[in-house]
């Protein structure tokens, strides 16, 4: 993946996108789709939807036995998306309401980190992005893209191993060492033959991406595109997010990262700052 003029880079091995107008039939289920999954995500459509549901009620909604019905209730019930409320009847769960949470946060976050985004994209002339960490991937959950006719292009909705780039090292490293192993039980995914391949290779540079201040990435996630992350934290120092530019590695050099990360350090708190105390 490289970046090229006037377009965004691409990910190998990535779906298609689909969106309004593209001539998707949205309303029906798509010809792989598998019907206990479909009925499970119903079922917490309607949890949500009506704040309780009887095995019964569920048995109707999905045209199936009452027997499945309670069985795809128990399943949603242990991974904490309802909750029994007693007899036959189901309520949401923990795991629905925090999703939830989770959802309007993040959308608050993006709201809050808009301007911000546009002023460090025009301040350097590069791609910005605003990162979260899921598991152990960086998901790009907003951006501004740069006006150069060679530029990095948006990612925005991508999810990649969160220590192949800048913004997903920036966040690990805020993070307890422990916390950090954690999170790959099944060992790393490297991208290019840059992106650290062990734990112990990740643990090692997130020492000094503490140290520094800032996360660097040269070619690790895509060849030819390098960027530099810095982490957003909340009221409690604890890391919330992350902000990234992001330039083809012909133009982001060695010496320009320290000044561009000083400009992004300064982002960051204005946004921390915004989303704790917002005007």
């Amino acid at each position: 993946m490289s970046a090229t003029p006037g377009r965004p880079p691409s990910v190998e091995g990535s779906p298609p996108s689909h969106g309004a107008g593209d001539g998707t039939a949205e309303d029906a289920p798509p010809p792989y789709s598998l019907t206990s999954v479909d009925n499970a995500l119903r079922l917490i459509h309607a949890l949500g939807e009506h704040g309780e549901l009887r095995v019964y009620e569920a048995a109707d909604l999905l045209g199936v036995a009452r027997s499945t019905a309670h069985r795809l209730l128990s399943t949603l019930t242990f991974r904490g998306f309802a909750t029994r409320a007693g007899g036959h009847v189901y309520r949401p769960g923990p795991a629905l309401a925090d999703a939830g949470l989770r959802a309007l946060g993040r959308l608050d976050l993006r709201q809050v980190a808009k301007p911000h985004l546009r002023a460090l994209s025009e301040d350097t002339g590069e791609t910005v992005h605003l990162v979260v960490l899921e598991g152990n991937g960086a998901r790009f959950v907003d951006g501004v893209e740069s006006a150069q006719p060679l530029r990095v292009g948006l990612r925005i909705g991508m999810v990649l191993p969160a220590h192949s780039t800048s913004a997903g090292k920036a966040i690990l490293a805020a993070l307890p060492p422990e916390q950090v192993r954690s999170l790959y039980p099944r060992g790393v995914q490297t991208l290019t033959g840059r992106t650290l391949a062990s734990l112990e290779d990740i643990e090692r540079h997130l020492a000094t991406v503490a140290r520094v201040g800032y996360a660097t990435n040269h070619g690790e996630s895509a060849e030819d595109v390098s960027a530099v992350g810095v982490v957003i934290r909340d009221h409690t120092r604890a890391p919330i997010a992350a902000i990234a530019v992001a330039a083809p590695s012909e133009r982001l050099l060695r010496p320009r990262i320290p000044l561009i990360a000083i400009r992004m350090h300064r982002a960051g708190l204005a946004i921390s700052g915004d989303y704790v105390s917002p005007r």
